[in-house]
């Protein structure tokens, strides 16, 4: 059938080329043909009519048909029904009627009377079959009591033999009109009460396709009244067995599973709109998982209810097998970080060791210049291989998702120029030189973010330019897009004068362990290729992306933009200031240290003596405790993979009985949930391995609490 689609509900012409062409095609078929015969017949009457100067009862035919007509056309066009005008119009027909009971007598006027009215009630009457079935008594008794009165009370009028023949003319009119009007009416029924034969076809055809399994059962008696040829491929059922006709019970006590889920409930009968789960076993002794659901129709002043059966087993064995290698994934990522941490540990222990005894010796007076370069070379390579070991941390961190920003707030100018200080010397080293062009008003500038990890972007973004740079600066770019009370809007970008980056490598040079290079210069360079993935990633974790612009020959240009909340301005005082300044001298602070490496704990002691502070010893936890019960410090430098009682342990021993004493972590495991960690056993901070001297002695300063005067 052709249709035409429209979305537009009030074109006339689409929806009748629709309603003529669609699924209601033999309806209205049947009904053009009525309507037009109607019309043939009603032209020949109007025309035999004044041909005899007999227009008396014409007009009636027309009014009827024009009315029928276009409240026809009205219901079936749009789909409304109004009851008030079919029976204003049957009240009109009937009055019509009567005006010319004398005057039908001669012309049979009411003859059109009965087929106009039948059509009428039968078609669009918008009541039960019974009803109107009584309408049709009553229409055809008031039309034989006129035809009857007209015979027994006007017999004395004359007739012409003209005008018997417009009787007899309008007689068979009728009779006519009236058998096609019945012939209509059974199709629409048809068209009311069964689906057509294209409708059939095309929802038995999707009955039929569903791969769920489709049981129809009388709700009242429970008989199975329909099912899909699904049921039977779901079952196995062989092309002899049908459950039509068996009561759903049957069917459930043949195939549902004695271990079944929700067994008690299916055997019981099925809730009205009911959804779960149950196990079923075919007529093979196959036993399959399904998903079920049960739902209420009516139809024909019937309710039936349908059970849809879907086979999930399939579904159920890959969650089961998902939640396997879930379990795997997850115990795999467990041994992947307890990996990294042990490697963490193993290769930050000797390198504290190294770059402890660096800083060391180069802290001793009067040190020979040839020897203090040979400390700095030392110092330099394993500072480089300390970088190379975070680097792989903390790309490992962000793969896993599990590194997060720590907010605080700082100045955002302050934070450039200590980065910008940091690489001074580097800068210097190689004679390249380090610009910072700021936004004037970027001093007044306070956030509260990451501060660490922003320094750590920028830190990467400068190695990679001073890297890359063979002569001429790098710039440091950062300005104010725009600001508010709340948020402001901040660029950075590194642009350097270095050898630059192919067009088409650009693309690739934020992949992980990526190098863009040719095998020349990856040897002059080196590196992992993981500073600029982290980068990456990390500017991600501010809300922004990192960009690249770069010209082979001519330099290269990174720059981001991101967002980040202000933080309010705190104004120290001058007491808190000078408090900050009486904390600084930490001679006489007393301290634990607990650490069963001799080369750290070595280490550790020297830094500790050229700033006089008391120290005690400890190689493991146990020992830690026993000196805690005889002696008091004012802090605990505490490592954390120890034999015999581990930091944590002994961490938590301290807590039972001491709150208040500082326990620093000092550890060279870089865990991902550090802070966490660190938090959650009761640690007050904590500090990395290897660490810089100035950043140990902040620790003690800002934690020791006892003072002592040395006036």
């Amino acid at each position: 059938m052709n249709q035409i689609n429209t979305n537009s509900g009030n074109n006339l012409f689409l929806r009748l080329h629709n309603l003529f062409n669609g699924e209601s095609r033999e309806y209205f078929v049947s009904f053009a043909i009525t309507l037009g015969l109607f019309l043939f017949l009603a032209a020949g009457d109007i025309i035999f009519s004044y041909n005899l100067n007999f227009t008396s009862g014409v007009f009636i035919i027309p009014v009827l048909l024009l009315v029928y007509t276009v409240y026809n056309l009205q219901v079936h066009v749009y789909g409304k029904t109004i009851l008030l005008p079919q029976l204003v119009f049957f009240i009109a027909c009937f009055l019509l009627c009567l005006m010319y009971i004398k005057d039908g007598r001669l012309n049979g006027s009411y003859f059109y009377f009965f087929p106009a009215s039948l059509a009428y009630f039968c078609h669009t009457v918008t009541i039960s079959n019974k009803t109107k079935l009584l309408h049709f008594y009553i229409i055809t008794t008031l039309f034989v009591t006129i035809f009857l009165t007209n015979f027994l009370f006007f017999k004395n009028v004359s007739e012409t033999e003209v005008i018997s023949s417009l009787w007899f003319y309008r007689l068979v009119s009728a009779a006519i009109v009236t058998g096609l009007l019945v012939k209509h009416l059974l199709i629409l029924q048809d068209h009311k009460t069964a689906t057509p034969l294209g409708k059939k076809t095309y929802y038995e055809a999707l009955f039929q396709s569903y791969l769920d399994a489709f049981i129809v059962y009388n709700k009242e008696t429970k008989e199975v009244i329909d099912c899909n040829k699904q049921v039977l491929q779901m079952f196995e059922l062989p092309s002899t067995v049908t459950i039509k006709g068996l009561y759903i019970s049957q069917v459930m006590m043949r195939y549902l599973s004695g271990d079944s889920p929700n067994l008690d409930i299916m055997m019981d009968g099925l809730p009205d709109n009911w959804n779960g789960e149950a196990d079923f076993t075919t007529h093979n002794k196959h036993k399959f998982h399904a998903y079920v659901k049960s739902m209420v129709f009516a139809r024909e002043d019937a309710e039936y209810q349908i059970l849809t059966i879907r086979d999930i087993t399939e579904m159920q064995v890959a969650e089961r097998e998902l939640k396997i290698s879930k379990a795997s994934v997850e115990k795999a990522a467990r041994a992947k970080a307890r990996f990294l941490s042990s490697m963490s540990h193993e290769l930050r222990t000797p390198l504290n060791g190294i770059i402890g005894t660096s800083n060391l010796v180069l802290s001793e007076p009067n040190l020979p210049e040839n020897i203090k370069n040979h400390i700095n070379v030392l110092r330099y390579s394993s500072e480089h291989m300390l970088g190379i070991i975070n680097d792989i941390l903390d790309f490992s961190k962000i793969d896993a998702g599990k590194m997060e920003l720590r907010k605080h707030p700082f100045n955002l100018k302050e934070n450039m120029d200590n980065l910008l200080v940091s690489f001074e010397s580097q800068f210097r080293n190689k004679n390249i030189s380090l610009v910072a062009n700021y936004h004037p008003e970027l001093y007044k500038v306070h956030v509260t973010t990451d501060k660490v990890k922003l320094g750590q972007i920028i830190s990467n973004l400068l190695s990679n330019a001073l890297k890359f740079t063979l002569a001429g600066k790098v710039e440091l770019n950062v300005s104010i897009i725009k600001a508010n009370s709340k948020k402001v809007s901040l660029f950075f970008e590194v642009k350097d004068t270095g050898i630059g980056i192919e067009k088409d490598k650009q693309t690739e040079i934020f992949q992980g362990f990526a190098q863009v290079h040719s095998e020349d210069l990856k040897r002059d360079f080196g590196g992992t290729g993981l500073g600029l993935t982290i980068s990456d990633k990390m500017v991600g974790m501010f809300g922004g992306k990192l960009e690249v612009e770069s010209e082979v020959g001519k330099g290269t240009r990174f720059y981001f933009s991101i967002s980040l909340p202000v933080a309010e301005v705190i104004i120290e005082t001058d007491e808190k200031l000078n408090i900050a300044e009486v904390q600084k001298d930490i001679r006489g602070v007393r301290i634990l240290i607990v650490e069963d490496n001799e080369i750290n704990a070595s280490i550790l002691r020297s830094f500790l003596k050229k700033w006089n502070v008391e120290i005690k010893e400890a190689s493991h936890g146990i020992q830690a405790l026993e000196l805690l019960k005889y002696h008091k410090f004012d802090l605990v430098l505490m490592d954390l993979e120890m034999p015999e009682m581990d930091g944590y342990t002994t961490t938590k021993k301290i807590r039972e009985t001491n709150t208040e004493l500082p326990v620093i972590a000092f550890t060279a495991a870089l865990l991902e949930n550090m802070d966490a960690l660190i938090k959650d056993n009761g640690f007050t901070d904590y500090l990395l391995k290897p660490y810089r001297p100035a950043d140990l002695k902040k620790k003690i300063e800002t934690y020791a609490q006892r003072h002592v005067d040395y006036a």
